[in-house]
């Protein structure tokens, strides 16, 4: 086989290999708890979804797919697979009280986050594993289940009561608890105080379990060397 012909073979191998790679989709998820204390809106009383306050617990904000080079795709295929509340009406009550909305506009959207992450980032989890909505929501959920959050901080001393704790104690309790490390994202209270806002585990594709994270997430939201753990 001549130069020519042997470059344009190699190429053709390379586009193939690519395309298969692709085709293998995202390799983990960010399952990402908030704190609620630390979201602005809902500590007005006039901001609580319809349901009530929120439990003095973490709630989940994301479950969200991406590729191990930190990038990732949204809303795949959305107008042929939508948001349908009837297929996860099992789950209704368990997301109402581990997967609120706690953002404006200071109404009951939490349908309409569940939607949003659906479409955003559920549609783009489809796979043998995660075959459709249901399995995308219980997932979280489990997972949920499988490490709270907050009862691993108390167990450290880290109580949610205004005081300042250091990031890196924070950090150390889950990572002694599930055996990898989080990513702890923070936001700013009223008085400029840096505070703990949010709580980020890899979770595997495959096994959907968690696992350590191959990429940090993109955002500039940096905490400091102490940080604020209000009461909620």
């Amino acid at each position: 086989m001549n130069s020519y012909h042997s470059y344009f073979v190699e190429l053709l191998v390379l586009q193939c290999l690519a395309l298969a790679s692709a085709s293998l989709g995202y390799n983990f998820h960010y399952f990402v708890q908030q704190w609620p204390g630390s979201q602005p809106y809902v500590t007005r009383k006039s901001c609580y979804p319809t349901t009530g306050k929120p439990a003095t617990n973490f709630s989940i904000t994301g479950f969200r797919p991406y590729y191990k080079d930190g990038s990732s795709e949204t809303f795949c295929n959305v107008s042929n697979n939508p948001f349908d509340l009837s297929k996860i009406s099992d789950l209704t009550s368990k997301m109402q009280a581990n997967w609120p909305s706690l953002a404006r506009p200071c109404s009951d959207s939490t349908t309409g986050l569940w939607s949003h992450e659906w479409d955003k980032y559920g549609t783009c989890s489809e796979s043998r594993y995660l075959p459709g909505e249901h399995a995308y929501f219980k997932a979280a959920l489990d997972l949920k289940d499988r490490v709270n959050i907050l009862q691993i901080l108390e167990e450290s001393g880290i109580q949610p009561n205004g005081g300042f704790y250091n990031l890196s104690s924070i950090h150390s309790a889950i990572h002694k608890a599930i055996g990898y490390d989080p990513w702890i994202k923070c936001n700013t209270d009223a008085s400029g105080n840096g505070q703990l806002y949010q709580i980020y585990l890899c979770v595997g594709r495959y096994e959907l379990t968690f696992t350590e994270c191959p990429v940090l997430p993109r955002t500039t939201e940096d905490c400091a060397s102490a940080i604020k753990f209000p009461a909620f």
